[in-house]
């Protein structure tokens, strides 16, 4: 069965602090045209959760509404950003907490590693054993 996708836009929106925002343009049905009172010329937009730093934008476009001009609007509005930043960063901020107190377990290993190589170096370099 072949489906036509050519209602559907999707793209990976990137913004300039690294966040993803995922966004899909779609004709709205026309339940929604009429819900909403949608014109020719508008967009209904609504942004929900994906997972860490990410966020899915959807935007309703009238049926009526340019195919050629649905990517550019999409791209011109910040839809989901918000939510991006709401939910990642805090992530971000427990993602480096758990790598400091990681980096501090690893250096009190190494410490503890080093003065054991050097006693038992100090140990050899003195003659080995101290029973005789």
């Amino acid at each position: 069965m072949d489906q036509n996708t050519d209602w559907l836009i999707e793209f990976v929106h990137d913004y300039d602090d690294s966040y993803f925002v995922t966004k899909r343009g779609l004709d709205a049905t026309l339940v929604v045209v009429k819900k909403f009172d949608l014109a020719v010329d508008e967009v209904m937009a609504f942004t929900c959760h994906q997972r860490a730093n990410k966020a899915l934008t959807a935007f309703h476009f009238h049926p009526d509404f340019p195919l050629e001009d649905r990517p550019g609007y999409m791209r011109r509005h910040a839809e989901g950003h918000e939510l991006v930043l709401s939910v990642g960063s805090p992530l971000v901020a427990l993602r480096e907490r758990k790598m400091r107190v990681f980096e501090e377990r690893v250096s009190g290993i190494g410490r503890g590693l080093a003065v054991r190589l050097h006693t038992a170096a100090r140990f050899l370099a003195a003659g080995g054993s101290m029973t005789r």
